[in-house]
């Protein structure tokens, strides 16, 4: 009893953060939007290519292009510039009047949900609804470079897809690549609505890192917002106190009580596969060890260890890899369309 009330309060006082942090409280509405013909990326090399559609699983459906529906909307959110939230979906089309499974899948950083499109189209061949959004201040909502780790669009984006008529809403997935699957851990920490969890190259440990000055990897990735607070501080050079600091400010707590030795295994007894490279400098394996025992411990005490799985794959830096799509797939199959 002490530890379901532990984990309650746990996820309340992350939502308790999130609203905290909102401009206003707006109703949830829905409005239908046009697809993205250039799509923004921030990169300074844009990618040359989408994700490879080898790298998917598929189901090998002929004329799959011509079978696929796709609807573009935007959520408002909430109030101001960033509670515009752009939404893209596709899925098979179908006469039968029936509820679907559906996976959400969120892109790293500076990419937008069109990066997403071979995702999308995999997982609608295997029968999913399949959704991508743009994270804050990516694709149509970028004003900058900047970027902002928050999941209250995912909160709000279940309560839209809880309310469709072709969604069962016992059957959503979340999933997401590095910035991504950052986003997919905390959402599902929050949200218990989203029933299924895979995250990819984004589960790390914050406090560990940066006890063990391996926080570099993670830093240098958003850098300019690392230089920008160590000339507030007036440091000649990033360090330990830059770091923690920046993250206090960004994301309060997460280098303490939502770090991941406290959010992943409160994530049980929902599935939840975490794929990272075993080489992940932004990742670093040695700092996964206490949340994995962490959570091995809280999904064997509701005797579902079945259901939690951790792979770290050999002589892999910060990438994803067709095992770790597969592995993905797969997870999904087995948990959303048992």
């Amino acid at each position: 009893m002490g530890e379901a009330s532990d984990v309650h309060n746990l996820r309340s006082d992350f939502l308790q953060l999130l609203r905290s942090r909102r401009v206003s409280h707006v109703p949830l509405c829905v409005e239908l939007a046009k697809p993205v013909k250039n799509p923004l990326f921030q990169d300074s090399s844009p990618p040359s290519a989408e994700i490879s559609s080898e790298s998917c699983p598929n189901t090998n459906i002929s004329n799959i292009d011509h079978l696929l529906k796709e609807e573009n909307l935007y959520l408002t959110t909430e109030g101001g510039e960033q509670g515009r939230l752009p939404v893209l979906i596709l899925s098979l089309k179908e006469n039968k009047h029936h509820r679907r499974p559906a996976v959400v899948i969120l892109h790293s950083t500076n990419k937008n949900k069109e990066y997403l499109r071979p995702l999308l189209k995999t997982y609608a061949s295997r029968g999913y609804i399949a959704i991508a959004i743009d994270s804050r201040y990516h694709g149509e909502r970028a004003t900058s470079t900047t970027t902002y780790r928050d999941v209250w669009d995912l909160i709000k984006l279940a309560d839209y897809l809880t309310q469709r008529e072709d969604i069962d809403s016992s059957r959503i997935g979340i999933t997401g690549i590095s910035l991504g699957g950052m986003h997919a851990w905390f959402a599902s920490l929050v949200d218990t609505r989203y029933a299924v969890v895979v995250s990819l190259i984004g589960v790390q440990g914050f406090r560990w890192a940066i006890d063990n000055d391996k926080w570099q990897g993670r830093v240098n990735s958003i850098k300019p917002l690392f230089e920008a607070a160590r000339e507030d501080l007036g440091k000649a050079a990033i360090d330990k106190e830059v770091v923690e600091k920046v993250w206090n400010r960004i994301a309060p707590g997460l280098a303490s009580q939502f770090d991941s030795p406290y959010t992943v295994p409160a994530i049980a007894p929902r599935p939840l596969l975490i794929l990272n490279g075993a080489e992940d400098p932004r990742c670093p394996l040695e700092g996964l060890k206490i949340p994995e025992a962490n959570a091995r411990q809280a999904y064997e005490k509701s005797h579902s260890l079945d259901k939690f799985k951790l792979v770290a794959e050999p002589g892999i830096q910060h990438e994803t890899t067709p095992l770790m799509m597969k592995e993905a797939c797969e997870w999904f199959d087995r948990f959303l369309k048992a």
